[in-house]
């Protein structure tokens, strides 16, 4: 079955365009992979942009990876040593690291799946002078790296731009050594700043259960934390697509991240927190880019947590259009719709556009610290829908802390009020627009003012979704997606547990256990680090990354929300010392 797999990854090659092809020959092999589906990888960008930044060393090979389709892992069944990569059909025992890019928590499991399909000890502790080296990065892993701690020899806890070069250079140094595999991983946690092996710090409990500390072993002469590397985006090449293919969410499309972060400071983002201070690209880098790729797709996707908020977006938008191009947002927010943006959807033909304004209530949007107004939403609708965008995406979550009836109530009333403003707007024309709500359940994160707060509890989310779709249920033109709460709950595990949640991943990913019988089976309770509220002085376990955030700016700022206050957004580059980032 071994050249069906093959055949697949030919295909896949033959509708590709950009791909790096190189031969092996004394060059550092290395397996990017990502822990999903191929279309999957291929429609992320930060996974695209690593695979074009190692490829650009001359002693690097960097070949993809990807998670099995259904019908290939029935192909693979029982055999290990099959999982091949796109471009040479290698498997991953040949290579000498296996990078996974890791963005999602509940990916986890797939991790350590391809680990035993590729023939690799999922184990770190199992693995041999013959086993590659195996690690991740990726913003689940440096939010908190601690559930994937037994499985990774090492993690990256910075951006790809400021730490491969570092690793690449010790590599380099060291690439000949006839030292054994843990003394090399010593020596790599401590020459390379930003990189984390787990296996060389204990993490001990107090009789509660909870974390009294994560320290190097003594005598390793490790980091006590590890120091997150920031990129500097006016120094490197924009971030954007590498492969282009047919066979992903983004057909075609290049994208293009503009800036890194957000200044808005919502609470419940870590984004927002962990990517501070807020970075934006060149406009004249992010132009030149689009001149280059127009002629292979002619469709532009800007990518940013915020894209409406960089600086320059107006020349961007204008320029891109007069390039020849038509553009996309990844998202927009309804109190910045500036005149070029609209003309730039308007001449890119958008059918639909998505606004975020996460809460139905001011009041809850003031705890969330979502600085947006109900008629700024309403004027926002408006104004698309005068142009012909007729199709309307709303992004609300359930569970978060504070909420009431009343604020479940307000998301209702507020597609309702969309809804109105959009067939006003839309009267005379042929058609009318959807309003599409899609809400999701929240899960509290790491290094945000929430990381003290509970998850809201399986049972409750489906109550509260099980009420907003009754209520809509009947409005013409308002449709209604939710998300799973049970995912939502094992993502808060995944997210926010020590390193003892590495025993639920275990089980569901190799012994083939459904996650709610990981559970019932565990002597392990998880609602302990689900549904706990976290003491305030309660040492958390993704604190052994240190992202420069101060500990009490984030606290204080749980404190603003509990009393519905807002906050002023992060603004670098004045004398701004709030959150510790740029300095005490």
């Amino acid at each position: 079955m071994l050249w069906k797999l093959k055949q697949r990854q030919q295909s896949r090659l033959e509708k590709e365009t950009g791909t790096v092809l190189k031969d092996w020959g004394g060059k550092i092999r290395i397996a990017l992979a990502f822990p999903n589906r191929y279309s999957v990888g291929m429609s992320n960008l930060g996974f695209q942009f690593v695979y074009e930044a190692l490829n650009r060393f001359e002693n690097i090979v960097c070949e993809r990876v990807f998670y099995p389709d259904p019908d290939e892992l029935e192909l693979l069944g029982d055999s290990a040593g099959n999982l091949l990569s796109v471009e040479s059909q290698k498997p991953l025992l040949d290579f000498h690291l296996v990078a996974f890019s890791v963005p999602y928590e509940n990916d986890y499991t797939n991790v350590l799946d391809m680990l035993r399909l590729a023939g690799i000890p999922p184990n770190s502790v199992e693995r041999g002078p013959n086993h590659p080296l195996v690690c991740g990065g990726g913003v689940a892993l440096f939010l908190n790296p601690e559930p994937m701690a037994p499985f990774l020899d090492f993690i990256f806890a910075g951006e790809a731009e400021a730490i491969v070069p570092d690793f690449i250079d010790f590599w380099k140094e060291h690439e000949n050594t006839s030292a054994a595999r843990p003394e090399i991983l010593k020596e790599l946690g401590k020459s390379v700043p930003g990189i984390y092996v787990p296996s060389f710090y204990d993490a001990s409990y107090n009789p509660d259960g909870t974390l009294a500390s994560i320290l190097p072993i003594g005598g390793s002469g490790l980091p006590e934390k590890i120091f997150y590397r920031r990129a500097d985006l006016t120094a490197s090449t924009p971030c954007r697509t590498a492969v282009l293919t047919p066979d992903t969410e983004f057909s075609n499309v290049v994208l293009l991240e503009i800036g890194r972060g957000c200044g808005r400071g919502c609470r419940f983002c870590a984004a927002g927190f962990v990517y501070r201070p807020v970075r934006y690209n060149r406009a004249s880098d992010l132009l030149d880019i689009s001149a280059e790729n127009i002629p292979d797709s002619d469709r532009i996707g800007l990518v940013s947590a915020a894209v409406s908020d960089h600086p320059e977006i107006n020349l961007l938008c204008k320029s891109i259009l007069d390039q020849g191009g038509s553009l996309s947002f990844s998202s927009l927010r309804a109190d910045t719709l500036t005149p070029e943006i609209i003309s730039a959807l308007e001449s890119s033909r958008h059918q639909a556009v998505a606004i975020a304004p996460e809460a139905g209530s001011e009041r809850l949007r003031r705890v969330i610290n979502k600085n947006l107004t109900e008629e700024q939403i309403l004027r926002a609708a408006e104004i698309l829908t005068q142009k012909g965008i007729m199709n309307i995406k709303l992004y609300f979550m359930i569970g978060l802390p504070t909420e009431t009836p009343e604020d479940l109530e307000a998301i209702v009333e507020l597609a309702k009020s969309i809804r109105h403003h959009v067939l006003s707007a839309s009267r005379g024309k042929s058609r009318l627009g959807d309003i599409t709500l899609s809400v999701n359940s929240f899960v509290p994160k790491p290094f945000t003012p929430f990381q003290w707060t509970p998850f809201a509890g399986v049972r409750e989310l489906k109550e509260k979704a099980g009420w907003i779709q009754k209520a809509l249920r009947k409005v013409p033109n308002v449709r209604v997606h939710f998300d799973l709460p049970k995912w939502a709950y094992v993502q808060a595990l995944l997210s926010r547990g020590d390193r003892r949640v590495a025993s639920f991943i275990s089980k569901v990913a190799l012994d083939g256990l459904s996650w709610g019988k990981a559970m019932r089976e565990s002597p392990l309770n998880p609602d302990f680090w689900v549904m706990r509220e976290r003491g305030v002085d309660e040492k958390f376990p993704w604190e052994v990354i240190d992202h420069g955030i101060d500990r009490k700016f984030l606290f204080d700022e749980h404190m603003r929300a509990v009393q519905e206050k807002t906050s002023p957004e992060c603004a670098p580059g004045g004398n701004c010392k709030r959150c510790g980032v740029c300095g005490p």
